[in-house]
């Protein structure tokens, strides 16, 4: 099926953005100048500038016209999680291992029917302090069974991947996000006694992806960190990142 002809000026303006043709903050092109250089009518020259704010390429200000948007999209960031146990000593309580069976999970696993997932549950402790909750679901085909039984062999979970299938989890392609907020007062409970029920914890979701071309992750990890343990250090570098020419 042939592209929408407002599909094919949105795709030719965002190889233009990521070129560097245009920068943070430049006047972008008006109606009417996408009118003019694609000999479209006004309906689609509309849809195209509605298009690229819905994905964030531009800004429309009302009376004053449509500028690229501040957000940078040619930048490669690079994140460091920064480990702010200074010198107190630190160490990880696994408190389970067992199979998964959350449907849920399996849905954005992207596993098969006859497929399985380890989940693995531990706090990371700073001294005698519980600083961070973390559940890993592990596809469990990257995990050999005879480990389940055995908490202490999970305290690095990524070593333990290692060791059993040669999967190096830090060199995959992942997506993580971050949050920060109040969470459910029973984890509070159970994982931080002393803490307030309405304490404020960052919260991160992790999607690590298999280096195969076929569906299915490695993991699904979700963790509840204290915010004052945690820190994030950002450096970026100017780029043209995955352009198509």
């Amino acid at each position: 099926m042939a592209k929408p002809k407002y599909q094919e000026i949105v795709d030719e303006l965002i190889k233009e953005l990521n070129r560097g043709r245009l920068n943070q903050g430049d006047r972008f092109y008006s109606e009417a100048e996408i009118k003019e250089r694609f000999g479209v009518s006004s309906t689609t020259a509309v849809k195209v500038l509605n298009l690229l704010q819905s994905e964030n390429w531009v800004t429309r200000i009302k009376g004053r016209g449509t500028f690229v948007a501040k957000e940078n999209h040619r930048r490669v960031v690079y994140l460091i999680d920064l480990n702010m146990a200074k010198t107190q000593p630190e160490w990880t309580k696994v408190l389970s291992v067992e199979l998964g069976d959350d449907p849920v999970v399996r849905k954005k696993m992207q596993l098969g029917d006859d497929d399985a997932y380890i989940v693995i549950q531990r706090l990371r402790m700073i001294g005698d302090q519980p600083v961070q909750y973390t559940i890993n679901n592990i596809n469990a085909a990257y995990l050999k069974q005879e480990w389940l039984q055995k908490l202490d062999a999970f305290v690095s979970v990524y070593q333990r991947i290692r060791d059993d299938s040669g999967l190096d989890p830090y060199k995959l392609p992942y997506a993580q996000r971050n949050l920060a907020g109040p969470v459910d007062a029973a984890l509070v409970k159970q994982y931080f006694p002393q803490r307030p029920m309405n304490q404020t914890f960052i919260q991160q979701f992790r999607l690590t992806y298999l280096p195969f071309d076929r569906p299915g992750l490695l993991e699904y990890a979700v963790s509840y960190k204290l915010p004052e343990f945690w820190g994030l250090q950002t450096d970026s570098t100017y780029g043209f990142v995955g352009l198509d020419e």
